[in-house]
């Protein structure tokens, strides 16, 4: 196959994306059907795609997540399915049509979190719900079209944040991080998560959810902490562009993942424009 791999890249040759896209082709249309009860697929057992997945999986373990570049974005997000379930058992599924591969593109007149223009922040997805997902997968569709100065990925490793903290003697931090009760809430749901943030290696995070939950309780929100934590999070992580078709597969337990502010042209204003979308899925397992 001749994959070109830069930890943790792997960069995959385009007769090898074209090998897999035409396996993918009589799947495609219903993986997402499938998927919910397991994935079984003939290109699983293709040997060019296993010997893709050793790499995936060791690249994986090293850096708790792994860019694939060169495979295309199919419809539905099936290619991005595909990857996850070579990587997990379990997806977690959205709506009544339980669909799996959800699709974000970016808005200049929302303010929705996950569809704005605005810069986020670093976090976790699903951080308030009981069972976070293992796995995030996440793939390009369109790229910003100011990259590579709009619409920077990054990608940081809970360790190299608490030991970033430490290194800055900013020990009250890796405290409220460590050993704080913490609450957290999503606006759209009744349920407030309430523990610490980094629990057995594991951490959930957003800095939307603690200030939720702090409103709910009529107090006040530590944002000094919060951005004591972003601080040391850019300080860790390294800039990731995501170009078209590209794949970045994280951690959700062990990292924290960060979209920086996007750009959108317009065709013709307000309403008709170009910005960065994307598909999203998530599993339970890793």
């Amino acid at each position: 196959m001749n994959m070109v791999i830069a930890e943790p890249e792997i960069r995959i040759p385009p007769h090898t994306a074209a090998h897999f896209t035409d396996a993918l082709a009589p799947y495609a249309g219903a993986i997402e059907a499938r998927a919910p009860d397991g994935l079984d697929l003939p290109l699983y057992r293709d040997a060019e795609w296993i010997a893709l997945f050793e790499e995936v999986t060791r690249l994986y373990a090293l850096h708790d997540h792994v860019v694939l570049r060169g495979l295309p974005a199919l419809v539905d997000g099936a290619m991005l399915i595909a990857v996850l379930g070579a990587m997990a058992t379990v997806f977690i599924t959205y709506g009544r049509d339980r669909r799996i591969a959800r699709l974000f593109a970016m808005n200049p007149w929302t303010q929705d979190l996950a569809h704005t223009a605005a810069e986020g922040f670093f976090h976790s997805d699903m951080n308030a719900s009981p069972n976070p997902p293992a796995l995030t997968g996440i793939q390009c569709i369109r790229p910003d079209p100011g990259a590579p100065e709009y619409g920077v990925n990054r990608v940081v490793r809970v360790c190299d944040i608490l030991a970033d903290l430490e290194r800055r003697d900013a020990l009250p931090v890796v405290h409220w991080l460590t050993q704080a009760e913490v609450r957290m809430a999503n606006d759209r749901s009744p349920h407030v998560w309430s523990g610490r943030i980094v629990d057995n290696g594991c951490i959930r995070f957003h800095p939307e959810t603690i200030r939720a939950a702090a409103r709910r309780d009529g107090t006040q929100a530590p944002e000094e902490m919060m951005a004591a934590v972003q601080e040391a999070a850019f300080h860790v992580s390294t800039p990731l562009h995501l170009g078209e078709g590209d794949l970045l597969l994280l951690s959700n337990h062990r990292t924290l993942h960060y979209r920086g502010e996007c750009s959108v042209v317009f065709r013709r204003f307000p309403t008709d424009f170009i910005a960065r979308s994307i598909y999203v899925a998530h599993a339970t397992d890793e």
